[in-house]
């Protein structure tokens, strides 16, 4: 790797302080060896001799920096050995008191590099602080951007936008509510070939189409299924504008088999609960359709349209808790009769036959003085799983207690009696164990038709409890019916 030139500079200015260091430290050495044979002689020592055993710190001081180890291991070791033996040469013991200030020298010389690592960490640190802070500063800037562009206040310049919300909170009807969005959208957005409205199955994962609306009314969607673009936007939860889908690096066409009617497209997602539950989308035959501000308005959309969307589904949620029982899960009374009530209007009208059964389990009352009531609300639920499996087709309800009710539209006695027996069948079949013991389930049913009983409704509901009781009188376990 080639090095700078500020590190290529400090590599020769290091190899220069070697060289120097070395030398000096080498003609020391020489004159203080050739000084200490002179002194021998002499028999004393002078202030020369001393001043040259001083000139050890220049070396020392030249290497420590780059080449301390190197200083410790080589020069301070080979100046304590030269100035002992100086010592013992000329026989004055005070020359050896350069030894500790040697050393406490060379203790300056360390103290003052771990003060400047010191400083030099913090100074990092501080340095790191300060980068840190400048990149949340530039973080926390781009979020607010971010939020400021999608914010309502930014479009109230336009007028059409300030009643949306009221537009919106006219329906309940997720259906009614998907169909009034692509519609607002297509007025207030007057660009695109054609604006869809796709909604996430939560079981499978996939986009369904749930409205659609073209400008020109020439093109309609030719999918009901989401594509990678959806996808995307779904994934990611953020908007999307594509000015041209065969030029977009971020999308693999390869994996579309017809991209043929989208060349370009904006995209926002819609959030219930914070999570995304579906995308708005428009799209257009011809690239660079869409401009940034056209997103801005199609997310200020969105934002409306998702919470418009999560009040239809919480209100069907609520609509759905009110006619299912909490426990089984099956409808309740009052919805089953209203049920039984426009099937009726509908066989009327049609002349079409429906079957109905009555239910009731045997010796349940029983069981639950027995068992207990967790035991009994498990096997109703266990029960309710079975009736909703055999008709799948039919409203099955829980009639009150242990009773249960089943409609069979388009079904005659006959085909009602079929759905009944199986029922039996498999609830006698069905193991259910408590504390190492065997609870048989068994239930007796009556079925009534329309019209080969009755043409009323409410007498189709007397003779099917009629018949209900003859089952329980008959033994139970029975299923009682006219053929």
């Amino acid at each position: 790797m080639a090095l700078s030139k500020s590190e290529l500079f400090e590599k020769r200015l290091r190899q220069v302080l070697l060289l120097i260091a070395c030398f000096t430290f080498t003609l020391i050495t020489y004159v203080s060896i050739s000084s200490f044979a002179a002194a021998a002689k002499a028999g004393r020592s002078d202030g020369f001799l001393i001043l040259i055993l001083f000139s050890y710190f220049f070396p020392i001081v030249l290497l420590w920096s780059s080449f301390r180890i190197l200083c410790m291991t080589f020069l301070v070791p080979v100046s304590l050995i030269v100035i002992t033996l100086g010592s013992v040469a000329t026989r004055n013991m005070n020359i050896l008191l350069m030894i500790p200030l040697e050393v406490f020298f060379c203790g300056l010389l360390f103290y003052h590099d771990q003060k400047n690592n010191a400083t030099l960490i913090h100074a990092d640190v501080e340095l790191e602080k300060m980068t840190s802070k400048k990149n949340d500063l530039e973080i926390a800037y781009q979020e607010r951007g971010m939020s400021i562009s999608v914010s309502f206040e930014k479009y109230t310049s336009y007028y059409n936008l300030r009643s949306l919300a009221n537009d919106f909170s006219t329906t309940f009807s997720l259906s009614n509510l998907c169909q009034l969005v692509v519609t607002k959208i297509v007025h207030l957005i007057q660009k695109g070939d054609l604006c869809m409205l796709l909604m996430s199955e939560a079981e499978t994962g996939s986009l369904s189409l749930m409205a659609s609306r073209s400008s020109s009314g020439a093109q309609t969607a030719k999918t009901k299924v989401g594509d990678l673009f959806d996808f995307w936007v779904l994934r990611n939860r953020q908007s999307l504008i594509v000015q041209d889908t065969q030029k977009d690096f971020r999308f693999d066409l390869k994996k579309e088999l017809d991209l043929s009617s989208v060349r370009s497209l904006i995209g926002s997602p819609l959030l219930h609960e914070g999570k995304p539950i579906g995308v708005i989308r428009i799209q257009s035959l011809r690239p660079s359709i869409f401009s940034t501000d056209d997103l801005r308005v199609l997310d200020a959309i969105s934002t409306l349209a998702s919470a418009a969307i999560s009040n239809a589904i919480l209100f069907q949620k609520t609509e759905e808790l009110a006619i299912r029982d909490s426990l089984t899960g099956l409808y309740v009374q009052r919805h089953f009769l209203e049920r039984l009530r426009e099937e009726h209007r509908r066989s009327l009208l049609t002349n079409g036959p429906f079957a109905l059964l009555m239910s009731d389990l045997d010796h349940f009352k029983a069981c639950n003085d027995r068992y207990g009531h967790g035991v009994g609300d498990l096997i109703l639920r266990e029960v309710a799983q079975i009736l909703s499996e055999v008709a799948k087709d039919g409203i099955v309800a829980r009639y009150g207690g242990e009773e249960f009710s089943i409609l069979l539209p388009n079904s005659d006695v006959v085909a009602g009696a079929k759905v009944a027996q199986t029922i039996c069948e498999l609830l006698v079949a069905k193991q259910l164990v408590i504390r190492r013991e065997h609870i048989p389930i068994t239930i007796s049913i009556g079925v009534s038709a329309f019209p080969s009983d009755t043409l009323d409704a409410e007498e189709l509901i007397r003779i099917a409890d009629k018949r209900l009781y003859e089952a329980k009188h008959s033994g139970r376990n029975q299923i009682c019916f006219s053929e």
